[in-house]
């Protein structure tokens, strides 16, 4: 067996290199964003690439996804996480549309292109508005508007004041000062109904391995709160996750769920590639552990299962699956 890991930016590939050292996996780094990206892979005697696309420049990571296509279609090379997974990775306009697609219960989503139609739902939808950017994480680019001023302006910022030519994009901050003007977001408009929550739950799935805990509330938002419940997620949840990860063949991915305040479960975002900076990333009464699903039920296995950010458990999946297709 021999991996090929293919970095993008920062320093996530190293968590696969850590990972393969540790299992006894022979492996090999590649640059997926270098300009010889293609002779290097085409060299490559690797059994699969693990790969994982930037996540804060859309322009890089369309880029890298592009190369992720040429590498699975044209090549016939297998990658982890999957295409499929991918494609819902920090692309909320895309989700939103998958989601009601497949009928999964979610958040009321409407992607705009034109200024005119934004702003005529604007003038009549109720107050306040959600409005997201396609990329961010941690709550970046998430914003709760309760002003109907204020979601034009949003929206004419999206699209230009007079012409899309001139459109500075809408431009998230950083702790609510610095503009991150390199991740503005023009020319189309993600907006959602806003729901009150209790909080929301993250259901993970790498593999056969399953965890799950709260994100608790911070000024009306879950995400980026930094505030965990270490409480047993609900079985529907955990059945719900399964059933749709085993219909589209995920393997690797995070599904955050609100629970409203009238007790509504509704999927708000998917991540095949996530954070995960405890080495569990579920307690039950203070106990460590993942769930398997046996027989027909999930088992909790008490444990430290998510080490190096969980890199490690989409290695061992993907070690697997290339065996048994040998």
């Amino acid at each position: 067996m021999r991996l090929a890991v293919l970095k993008s930016v920062k320093d996530y590939h190293k968590k696969y290199a850590l990972s393969c050292e540790e299992l006894g996996v022979a492996y090999e780094i590649i640059d997926g964003l270098g300009a010889d990206w293609l002779d290097c892979v085409q060299r490559s005697e690797a059994d699969g690439f693990l790969v994982r696309p930037p996540g804060e420049y859309s322009e890089l990571r369309a880029l890298y996804q592009e190369r992720l296509q040429l590498l699975t279609t044209e090549l016939q090379r297998p990658i982890y996480p999957t295409m499929g997974e991918l494609t819902l990775y920090e692309n909320k306009r895309y989700l939103s549309d998958w989601l009601k697609m497949f009928g999964y219960p979610h958040p009321e989503t409407q992607v705009f292109t034109g200024k005119k139609e934004a702003l005529g739902y604007i003038s009549s939808a109720a107050m306040p508005l959600v409005f997201k950017t396609n990329v961010g994480s941690a709550g970046l680019g998430v914003r709760i508007i309760k002003k109907r001023s204020q979601a034009k302006q949003l929206a004419r910022q999206a699209f230009g004041y007079f012409h899309p030519a001139l459109a500075g994009g809408i431009i998230p901050r950083k702790s609510g000062i610095l503009p991150l003007r390199g991740l503005a977001q023009k020319h189309y408009l993600i907006v959602q109904k806003f729901y009150p929550i209790q909080w929301e739950w993250r259901i993970i799935r790498i593999g056969r391995s399953y965890f799950g805990h709260q994100k608790l509330l911070k000024k009306n938002k879950a995400s980026g709160s930094n505030r965990v419940g270490w409480v047993k997620p609900p079985s529907e949840l955990l059945e719900l996750v399964r059933k749709i990860t085993d219909r589209h063949g995920f393997r690797s991915m995070a599904v955050d769920i609100f629970e409203t305040v009238d007790h509504r479960f509704l999927i708000n975002e998917m991540q095949s590639l996530f954070g995960s900076f405890n080495d569990a990333q579920m307690y039950i009464n203070n106990t460590p552990g993942r769930f398997m699903h046996q027989y027909g039920t999930f088992q909790f296995e008490e444990g430290y299962f998510n080490t190096h950010s969980s890199y490690r458990l989409r290695v061992e999946d993907f070690c697997n699956l290339l065996r048994n297709k040998t």
